[in-house]
């Protein structure tokens, strides 16, 4: 058991030598795919949680919703925010591109803080809901400018 445990911090040790010995780009591919991972894992939690509230628990009220809330659209919008963020550090090329892409996630978190109040107690004003929309819109247009311009071709030197 020892053997296994002294081989595990070896590698362990190994792994974040390499790790600081590697230049940025594989430090950037590391978080990149650990943030993918991570936003992959809140999906599908919010998914697995969906289908019990929904359809196991046939929790189909007004009285519901906060429920819906802790356990579906927080872990959901942060779970394809997180994902996002991981796909696009993993394809970052210029670094103007990654102020358009935090304008976009500041927008979007702020969208998901404006959804999360409205659905703490359940409101059923349709401004309420407009203002996420818009929010969550403009979130996605600037994640897609960041996206076009991290993908706009560098100049030869």
């Amino acid at each position: 058991m020892h053997v296994y445990a002294n081989t595990g911090l070896i590698l362990t040790a190994s792994f974040m030598t390499l790790g600081i010995v590697r230049e940025m780009a594989g430090v950037r591919t590391v978080v990149g795919i650990v943030a993918s991972i991570v936003g992959l894992v809140l999906l599908v939690y919010a998914g697995l949680d969906f289908n019990n509230v929904f359809f196991v628990q046939k929790m189909l009220t007004k009285a519901d919703i906060p429920v819906y809330d802790r356990s579906v659209v927080v872990p959901a919008f942060l779970g394809l925010l997180i994902l996002l963020d991981g796909s696009f550090v993993l394809g970052l090329k210029r670094i103007f591109s990654l102020s358009i892409h935090l304008l976009g996630n500041f927008v979007w978190l702020l969208a998901l803080f404006q959804l999360n109040q409205n659905l703490v107690v359940p409101t059923t004003e349709i401004s309420a809901y407009q203002q996420v929309f818009v929010l969550v819109f403009i979130g996605v247009v600037f994640f897609i400018v960041g996206i076009i311009v991290n993908d706009i071709p560098q100049r030869k030197k």
